[in-house]
């Protein structure tokens, strides 16, 4: 019996820390455009190259973007007129709008296509996420999301179900929980 305490005190322990190193505030900078004319407004991206970053955005959204098989599962993660149809490779789907465009690095000159991400409402909130179920919040300067969103490409997003959501507690549960994503 002692023996299971002292391995249920270490398993305690370890997840502890785990979620203590998961709690953390977002750390990488950006905006968020919505349109182009947004984009040109603001100083963060050069004027030219923001066609470029709301194109790059759209096609971000269009490989990556959440996708589901019913309209009323897009509606209960993203809420009430926030989707649309789409099709890919002969199968259709459903998705949200994407709402805006996270851009980071621009200020660096680092303007790359993996440091922009849109980003998609959460139904019944005002909080917003990357398809990657990352946070992406407004702060004093700017906008703000986890660097590991930008680090990697997106992944290509898969159809998802009612038993896939709840497999994972939904859209952007992951972040909100105080979690990384992934």
């Amino acid at each position: 019996m002692k023996r299971s305490k002292s391995i249920k005190l270490v398993v305690m322990a370890t997840t502890s820390v785990t979620l203590a190193g998961c709690s953390q505030e977002p750390d990488l900078d950006g905006r968020v455009y919505k349109s182009e004319a947004e984009c040109v407004a603001d100083s963060y991206v050069s004027d030219e190259l923001c066609a470029e970053v709301i194109q790059t955005g759209e096609q971000v959204h269009a490989a990556s973007g959440p996708r589901y098989n019913s309209m009323s599962l897009c509606t209960e993660q993203h809420g009430a007129n926030a989707c649309t149809t789409g099709a890919s490779d002969g199968t259709s789907f459903f998705t949200p709008f994407a709402v805006g465009y996270f851009v980071a690095n621009a200020a660096n000159g680092g303007l790359m296509r993996n440091s922009i991400r849109p980003i998609y409402p959460e139904r019944g909130s005002r909080r917003y996420y990357t398809s990657g179920g990352y946070y992406v919040g407004s702060y004093d300067r700017g906008w703000r999301t986890y660097n590991d969103a930008v680090k990697a490409p997106p992944k290509p997003a898969k159809v998802q179900t009612r038993t896939s959501i709840a497999s994972r507690g939904g859209f952007g549960s992951r972040s909100s929980s105080g979690s990384r994503g992934g």
